[in-house]
């Protein structure tokens, strides 16, 4: 029997799953710990936003996006996290404690803690996890978790968007469109944006449309991975920034999304 006909019952195979976002305890706690700056480096998707906005939560720190924000904007005391920064942005956060800065390039901040994409990349388990919550079917998630785990070298954001896209198939196809993922010569993320997104309903797709030409939208649910929900703001949702630039070329705003903006 389908351990999906529990709630996520799977003691028996050692893993334990979970919603979203996943819970990063000791990458939390190795934030905490720094007696300096902490630096995030990755690249597109690779968890930075997302374990800042975990981090802004449960810290209640002051986040401070540098693509809407200066510098300024950031406190002078206490703690503060701050995205999209650049070498030219963060030379006055040398060595002060109680900030985590996220940039895509290591900016050389004197003193800084350096946390990279390999520390960033999910576990397997952590793999499984996010499958086992896309699908509701714990055993299904695990039996796919090592090949897809390897395949995306558990990058966050290609482990949500190829746990969405094989979601989107009936069980028994989800192997067979594993491997063909695998075997294809386009790039993964190239491959997943799309296809997910033509997956999703007329109405799911015009939330994603709704929420990837605003700063946050407020609505009743999330489509995931796309749009998720914001720890520090319960109810309000985003489109992760890694993934704008890809769903604007392929969601162009028309006149209801104008209207839409020019009313929040």
């Amino acid at each position: 029997m389908s351990k999906g006909r529990f709630p996520f019952e799977s003691e028996r195979l050692g893993r334990r799953a979970a919603g979203r976002p996943i819970a990063r305890s000791g990458l939390l706690a190795r934030l905490d710990a720094a007696r300096g700056p902490v630096v995030l480096v990755a690249g597109v998707g690779g968890g930075k936003s997302t374990l800042l906005d975990a981090w802004v939560a449960a810290r209640g720190a002051v986040l401070v996006d540098l693509a809407v924000q200066g510098l300024d904007a950031v406190p002078a005391e206490g703690l503060a996290a701050v995205d999209g920064a650049t070498a030219r942005d963060v030379s006055a956060l040398a060595n002060r404690r109680g900030v985590v800065i996220a940039a895509e390039q290591d900016p050389g901040v004197a003193g800084a803690v350096v946390v990279t994409a390999a520390e960033l990349a999910f576990a397997e388990d952590e793999t499984y996890q996010v499958l086992a919550a896309a699908f509701g079917d714990a055993e299904a998630a695990d039996v796919l978790a090592p090949d897809l785990h390897l395949l995306t070298n558990g990058w966050p954001g290609l482990v949500a968007l190829a746990a969405a896209w094989l979601a989107q198939h009936p069980a028994g196809e989800r192997r067979e469109r594993l491997i063909a993922l695998a075997r294809s010569d386009e790039g993964l993320a190239e491959f997943l944006v799309p296809a997910v997104l033509g997956g999703l309903s007329d109405g799911e797709r015009e939330v994603v449309r709704r929420a990837v030409y605003a700063p946050a939208i407020e609505d009743s649910g999330a489509v995931p991975p796309f749009v998720q929900g914001l720890l520090r703001r319960p109810g309000w949702f985003v489109v992760p920034a890694g993934w704008k630039a890809a769903l604007r070329s392929l969601l162009p705003r028309g006149a209801a999304e104008t209207r839409y903006l020019a009313g929040m």
